[in-house]
């Protein structure tokens, strides 16, 4: 079971999208940044999604500074498009903290949770 924290905007849609990309193979689990970033921090959870305007800024502020910055990423910027390719390999490299931009939250959800099965297979 791969256990997923959720927090920034549109929390219940990056949790309905989590689900259904990972069904009975995910756990989500929605909360505040700071809750989120000391989850995975002591191991209660596993991986870290959040989104906001951006996709960088407040999605991943709190969670880089408990994490580390080698430990998150933006995978969907405002304006761009996810791009599968790279958050596999973002996921194979131990990227565990996701930012995205609010309005790319289906789609780049879909790519981190496929990427994230497959690599726990």
């Amino acid at each position: 079971m791969i256990r997923i924290v959720i927090a920034g905007l549109q929390k219940d849609r990056i949790k309905k999208s989590v689900l259904e990309a990972g069904g009975e193979r995910v756990e989500a689990l929605i909360t505040t940044d700071m809750d989120a970033a000391k989850r995975v921090k002591t191991g209660q959870a596993d991986y870290y999604i959040g989104a906001c305007n951006s996709g960088g800024g407040a999605a991943l502020s709190i969670v880089i500074g408990l994490l580390g910055y080698s430990k998150c990423a933006t995978v969907a910027k405002s304006g761009g498009k996810p791009d599968p390719l790279k958050i596999e390999a973002l996921v194979n490299s131990g990227t565990i903290a996701f930012g995205i931009a609010e309005e790319s939250i289906e789609t780049a959800v879909t790519f981190i949770v496929e990427s994230l099965l497959k690599k726990h297979q």
